[in-house]
């Protein structure tokens, strides 16, 4: 229907012109109203009997408009698909050139340009510096701290008859103003302690007191609106009453203990309901595992930010400079970088793809929609989340295009960076928990874009 003409404008641009002659759109145009004249009713004429003018008068434009899209459309990409031209974008409209204004009551010649952004062709240069891939230093002490706190948190509070306190003990005390009335029932927790009265308390047992000048000194960074709300409680008719110049005493009326959990076969199944945990090795190698996986995700995404930078400042390929401004419609020479380097990288992942016959599968797509299920839960998946519940979910996210694509999208960055891994020198640093946030924080902070307002 229409004529078609390329031309290569430069090393990663071309145009591409289609010239559709009045001649042909008209002839288009009337087929189309024969078709329509034989579904719908016109008034005072047979059903597909109605003579083309009246038909182009009643309902040309409704006609021609999607007519005319679907054959620019056809034509257009067509083309492409044909000669394999491989495109960074959709082709752009060219704006600088004035389109008649054409209807179905007054068809004339068309002729319409598009500037396409071409594919570069270059030999990708991988780097040949080291990456850091941080990693969780899960060492035995580690590991031993956190048995130790799932064995608290699954153990009992028992009270303790007699003594002698210990370093993590609940004391409930009675607080008395010595010659005064002020008094008050209470807990202290030892671990919470200023070192003065925890060296005091320490060794002791039940019904030992001892005498203070100051409650402020009693727990560690506690104000003097602290004492009076909690370790004495007084009424709002009492809220400025003068606490300096009073002496207190604080005796130890009863000795709590949390009992941590024994590692049993009960404590293993609560656990581990599915039975995959049955011994403190087990449970060891588990809690590190769970505790490093978000910790070493976030080190492999660095090094892969690192190594994207990399590849994209030693890959000086030409892209089509000029063209990607006009399509990213922003005056920001800092937004217009970052646009850039995404397409220079989207090149890159794009080659490395398909010199090494990365292809993606539905189970590498599966797994993106579940992760991202999983994150929207906060990491846990609740029991009603079985299989098939999963399965239909995950069915519905991926009927959604841009669901679909985005999904798609991450699917295939992880495998094209995990090939990438394969082939560069990757060096493991442990950090402890501490150390990994202090670098996760350093690392957002020298990476992060500035605002509109800072710049």
């Amino acid at each position: 229907m229409a004529e078609v003409t390329y031309e290569k404008t430069g090393p990663v641009t071309g145009r591409i012109q289609l010239f559709f002659p009045k001649e042909e759109l008209s002839k288009k145009l009337n087929e189309e109203l024969k078709k329509e004249s034989k579904r719908v009713n016109i008034k005072g004429f047979r059903k597909g009997k109605t003579p083309i003018s009246a038909l182009r008068k009643l309902m040309g434009n409704q006609v021609f408009g999607p007519l005319l899209d679907r054959s620019i459309q056809e034509e257009l990409f067509g083309y492409i698909e044909e000669n394999d031209l491989k495109l960074i974008f959709s082709p752009l409209p060219d704006e600088s050139e004035e389109v008649e204004q054409i209807s179905a009551n007054n068809i004339k010649d068309l002729r319409l340009s598009y500037d396409l952004g071409l594919e570069p062709e270059f030999e990708l240069q991988l780097p040949e510096q080291s990456f850091t891939k941080y990693v969780l230093d899960t060492n035995e002490e580690f590991v031993d701290e956190l048995v130790s706190n799932l064995r608290k948190q699954r153990g009992e509070t028992k009270e303790i008859e007699e003594g002698p306190i210990e370093a993590e003990d609940i004391l409930d005390v009675t607080i008395q103003e010595v010659d005064g009335e002020l008094t008050n029932d209470t807990k202290l927790y030892v671990d919470n302690l200023q070192d003065g009265v925890k060296e005091q308390l320490i060794g002791q047992s039940v019904g030992t007191s001892i005498t203070l000048d100051d409650l402020s000194q009693v727990e560690s960074n506690a104000s003097d609106s602290h004492v009076r709300k909690y370790l004495l409680e007084l009424s709002d008719e009492q809220k400025d009453l003068d606490l300096s110049g009073k002496t207190f005493t604080i005796t130890v009326n009863k000795i709590s203990r949390l009992v941590p959990a024994e590692l049993n076969e009960e404590f293993f199944i609560q656990f581990d309901p599915e039975g995959n945990v049955t011994n403190e090795e087990q449970l060891r190698e588990r809690l590190a595992e769970e505790n490093a996986k978000g910790f070493n995700a976030q080190g492999v995404s660095m090094a892969n930010f690192e190594i994207q930078r990399a590849l994209v400042e030693g890959n000086d390929f030409e892209v089509p400079v000029e063209l990607m401004k006009k399509l990213s419609k922003d005056d920001s020479e800092s937004n217009f970088e970052l646009f850039e380097r995404g397409v220079r990288w989207m090149l890159i992942r794009n080659k490395v793809a398909a010199e090494k016959e990365i292809e993606l599968q539905y189970e590498d797509v599966r797994a993106e929609a579940l992760e991202s299920l999983m994150r929207m839960l906060g990491g846990q998946r609740p029991a009603f989340l079985n299989d098939e519940f999963l399965d239909n979910y995950i069915q519905n996210m991926l009927k959604d295009e841009k669901q679909r694509e985005e999904l798609s999208n991450n699917a295939m960055e992880k495998k094209v960076m995990a090939a990438i891994r394969e082939d560069v020198s990757l060096v493991e640093q442990p950090l402890s928990v501490e150390e990994f946030n202090e670098t996760i924080k350093a690392f957002n902070e020298a990476n992060t874009p500035p605002s509109a307002e800072e710049e």
